[in-house]
C-alpha cells in the first residue's frame, strides 16, 4: 500500500524539478531601465522600407550579444556579416564584420533594444577612414526613427 504513495511523491518531485528547470531556461535579464532582454535566446528582427531590407538576428548570453546582420538596399551593394558586442542597459555596442563585393570590412555598430523593436544608432560623424563615430555616452546617442521589428526567424 505504501508503493502508490512513494510513486506519487516521486512523480511530484520530478514534475517540480522540470518546472523549475523550465523557469530557469526562460528567465529574463532586466537592467535598471526595465528593458527586458531574453537570456540565452535568439531573436530575429526585420525592417522593410520601400525596397530596402535590414535583417538582424541576435543571440544573447549574459552580457554578450552575437548574431548576423544583413543590409539589402535597392540598387546598392548588399552586405552581410557577423556582429558581436556587449549589452548594457538595453544598448548593444559591437563590431560588425561583413562582406560586400567580396571584400571583408568591419565597423562599429550600436543598437537599442526596446521590447519587440531594435533601433540602430546614427553616427555623430564619420572619421577619416570612413568609419562611423558614436558618442560614448549612451544617453546622448541618436537612433533611427524606424525600428526593426521582432518576427519569426527564417
Amino acid at each position: 500500500m505504501k508503493t502508490p504513495y512513494i510513486l506519487l511523491a516521486l512523480g511530484a518531485g520530478i514534475m517540480a524539478s522540470c518546472q523549475q528547470q523550465g523557469q530557469q531556461e526562460s528567465s529574463t535579464v532586466a537592467d535598471s531601465t526595465q528593458t527586458i532582454v531574453p537570456a540565452a535566446t535568439t531573436n530575429c528582427y526585420t525592417k522593410v522600407v520601400g525596397r530596402d531590407t535590414v535583417k538582424l538576428t541576435l543571440s544573447y548570453q549574459d552580457s554578450v550579444a552575437t548574431g548576423t546582420l544583413l543590409y539589402n538596399f535597392f540598387e546598392k551593394d548588399k552586405n552581410k556579416g557577423e556582429i558581436k558586442g556587449l549589452i548594457n542597459k538595453g544598448i548593444i555596442r559591437g563590431k560588425y564584420v561583413f562582406y560586400s563585393e567580396g571584400i571583408e570590412s568591419s565597423r562599429p555598430v550600436i543598437f537599442k533594444i526596446d521590447g519587440q523593436h531594435v533601433y540602430e544608432a546614427l553616427p555623430d560623424s564619420i572619421d577619416n577612414q570612413g568609419l562611423p563615430v558614436f558618442d560614448t555616452d549612451n544617453a546622448r546617442l541618436r537612433f533611427d526613427s524606424i525600428p526593426m521589428v521582432a518576427g519569426a526567424c527564417k
